[in-house]
């Protein structure tokens, strides 16, 4: 299947892409991705127990306190350091929390098309509507977290590493801090594009 570009507005350095992906598939031991994004001395896995402590986190709190996230934070370094350390910390928190759900690396979708691609023939889609629009309009950052998880469980635990992370660190740039962008980039704009526009392919 032909992979979607992906518009980042915020991991626009394929480097930071590149970091980002890197963690994700040494938390899952993906062997064979680090194997083909490192022809040679491709780093090791991390320990399970990191991504189990990850998925025990409840709140963005817990998982700044979780050494999967420590291990996120220190491979990003300074580019993480965007609105100040510790609002990035809560930011990137969310990112851990969340991409330790994500069992399978999906890059054929972006993370919100991925969301209205239809289920099974079933004329629905992945995540429904309202569950969509909830998921933007969150009200904090645990609810935000927990609402991106109850997405990715919805989508059988296969994301877009690095649209999912993109979408996360947008999301509490406009909602936390009030950053501006114009209206086409805002993530309200091209969440709901990528999520229409692949409604459409079924839904008359």
């Amino acid at each position: 299947m032909t992979s979607k570009k992906v518009y980042y507005q915020v991991l626009r350095d394929e480097s930071q892409r590149r970091r980002v992906l890197t963690w994700w598939a040494r938390l899952h031991n993906q062997t064979e991705l680090l194997q083909q994004m490192f022809s040679e001395d491709a780093p090791p896995p991390l320990p399970p127990g990191q991504r189990a402590e990850l998925r025990r986190c409840h709140t963005v709190d817990d998982v700044l306190m979780a050494e999967g996230f420590r291990n996120l934070w220190f491979t990003m370094g300074k580019e993480t350091h965007g609105h100040g350390v510790e609002a990035d910390m809560l930011a990137w928190g969310i990112v851990a929390g969340a991409l330790a759900e994500v069992r399978q690396h999906d890059a054929s979708e972006p993370f919100a098309a991925a969301m209205g691609v239809q289920k099974d023939k079933t004329g629905k889609p992945y995540v429904s509507e309202l569950r969509f629009a909830q998921l933007q309009k969150s009200d904090g950052m645990d609810t935000f977290l927990r609402r991106c998880r109850r997405s990715i469980a919805l989508l059988g635990k296969r994301a877009h590493v690095t649209s999912l992370a993109d979408g996360i660190l947008q999301w509490v740039r406009e909602h936390q801090f009030r950053a501006s962008s114009p209206t086409n980039q805002r993530l309200a704009v091209r969440w709901a594009t990528d999520y229409f526009t692949a409604l459409a392919q079924y839904q008359k």
